[in-house]
């Protein structure tokens, strides 16, 4: 995993040895907004969703750690308050340290930090791209780039395509794209209907990638409403 790729085997075991395991079912929180910090996370399988509440509209998803990402505030203190929540998608199996034991390895190992920061480097990229995808293009586009990187992230081929490994529903998909679930609906039926997509409504399956990869380059989509 890239945020240990600094360590040596003496410090990976150390931590190793500091984690507890803990499993979620899917739907399960690991922590909710508001919520006391108390431990940081690790993703060893399964997939977590990351939102937050909003005044405006409903929860707005952040993003969906996958196998390997760490989540949790890096470097809270205990008494700090969660300012996510933290849902499981599927079952999940997580690495868990008490806040305190994670910071003392963050003060005494550079290594670990200097993987942390590259984490988090990544995790802004990939905001950055996020803001940008809304700011400057249409509805189809941004779900067809939400849609690769989901593959890319968490894809596994079957005799039908390229599968999402896991669920995912289209008010997830409005939500990740900054759009209405009517028009994420539209949109993907669309697309269901041209055998780009399958899956059903809680499910994602790519039939075509090269179809997408032309949405997702407005080579075949047309005008649509942002």
């Amino acid at each position: 995993m890239p945020i240990f790729a600094a360590l040596s085997d003496a410090e990976r075991r150390a931590i190793a040895s500091a984690a507890s395991l803990q499993h979620l079912a899917r739907g399960e929180r690991a922590f909710s907004e508001g919520a006391p910090v108390g431990e940081f996370f690790l993703i060893l399988s399964g997939h977590v969703k990351l939102s937050r509440a909003s005044r405006h509209r409903g929860g707005v998803i952040l993003r969906i750690a996958h196998p390997g990402e760490p989540f949790g505030p890096a470097g809270g203190t205990q008494g700090s308050l969660q300012t996510t929540t933290a849902i499981a998608q599927r079952d999940c199996l997580l690495a868990v340290w008490p806040i305190e034991t994670w910071n003392r390895f963050l003060h005494d190992m550079p290594g670990l930090a200097i993987g942390l920061l590259g984490v988090l480097e990544r995790r802004l990229a990939v905001t950055q791209d996020r803001l940008i995808e809304i700011a400057s293009l249409d509805v189809p586009r941004r779900i067809a780039h939400l849609v690769l990187r989901l593959i890319d992230q968490a894809g596994r081929q079957d005799e039908k395509g390229i599968r999402v490994d896991f669920p995912i529903t289209r008010q997830d998909i409005a939500a990740l794209t900054g759009t209405t679930l009517h028009s994420a609906s539209r949109i993907l039926t669309n697309w269901e209907r041209q055998g780009i997509i399958g899956g059903g409504r809680r499910e994602l399956l790519v039939q075509s990638v090269p179809a997408l990869v032309d949405l997702a380059t407005a080579r075949l989509a047309g005008p649509a409403p942002r």
